[in-house]
């Protein structure tokens, strides 16, 4: 009797437990994804020859701890449950229902686990002709469903993903827009429908030519690698300054230079044109300034 008390005990302190921690992680779980319920992997596109609608991107974090509030659902809590309806009818065979249940869910649990964590959508592209849903699989061929055969949008309930609806050759074709934000899926509609009743693209930025188009796009381009220069200049001047490691890297990309072309090197730097011998060591090489520099000083001198 006092064994079973404390089992008792134990199971509820137990169960207490749990529920206190899988609530607190619903709880982190939500807010993570209310934060993150807006992003995307890339921004959207709007020129003035296309409109490329990205796929909803969510940190793998996230998905993981996604899973382990699941797990209290699917695993943990039909157990329990079964358990308890157990203990009622069954007496000392209560584990077998709920060792079921539990068996069931974490069943259940390693199939999900098993989907990817990404959309296989690479993005969705439309233009004055076409809508694509482009994969992140190259073996995948791209859906393509020309806009002149758009009939209209469908969606049965707000938990099923819109559906741009076209005429195909064997009757209605069905594109899919559940990879992307609801928002962005409303949107992809609305511009089939104009493209389909006006014969051109819709101006959502003030970009009137493809020539527009082109510079808005090469601004981003000029942006982008402004940031990476920034990015590379920093990660170098932390190698610089971590004194073992840069030496290990100055030694690694001198063990890489032909014995030819280092003799070129000395016989620069014996006659005085240490400058002409940075030059040679940083084209063949590929550094930058600073890195010849150091590489010539310090192994050609």
């Amino acid at each position: 009797m006092m064994n079973a008390i404390n089992t008792e005990i134990l199971l509820y302190y137990a169960g207490a437990g749990l529920s206190v921690f899988y609530f607190v992680i619903f709880i982190i779980t939500a807010s993570m994804f209310a934060r993150q319920k807006g992003s995307t992997e890339k921004p959207n596109q709007y020129l003035a020859d296309r409109i490329v609608l990205y796929p909803c991107g969510y940190t793998k974090k996230l998905k993981v701890m996604t899973l382990i509030t699941f797990s209290g659902f699917f695993v943990l809590l039909p157990a329990a449950i079964a358990y308890g309806i157990g203990s009622v009818y069954l007496d000392g065979r209560a584990w077998m229902p709920g060792l079921i249940a539990f068996v069931i869910g974490l069943i259940v649990m390693i199939i999900v686990g098993m989907q990817p964590f990404t959309h296989k959508e690479s993005c969705l592209i439309i233009d004055e002709k076409k809508a694509t849903v482009k994969y992140k699989d190259d073996s995948k061929e791209d859906k393509v469903c020309y806009i002149s055969h758009y009939i209209n949008d469908t969606r049965e309930t707000k938990y099923v993903a819109k559906m741009l609806v076209f005429e195909g050759v064997e009757g209605k074709e069905e594109l899919s827009l559940h990879f992307l934000r609801s928002n962005d899926a409303a949107a992809a509609a609305t511009f089939v429908d104009f493209i389909k009743k006006n014969g051109r693209m819709p101006v959502i930025q003030q970009v009137g030519s493809k020539q527009e188009a082109q510079r808005l796009a090469e601004q981003r381009f000029a942006e982008q690698r402004k940031a990476d220069n920034e990015k590379f200049a920093s990660e170098m001047e932390a190698l610089v300054n971590d004194g073992p490691r840069y030496k290990a890297y100055l030694e690694n990309v001198y063990s890489k230079i032909p014995e030819s072309k280092r003799k070129q090197i000395t016989e620069l730097m014996q006659q005085n044109r240490k400058i002409e011998a940075i030059k040679e060591a940083r084209e063949y090489t590929g550094e930058g300034l600073r890195i010849a520099k150091d590489l010539v000083e310090r192994f050609f001198e």
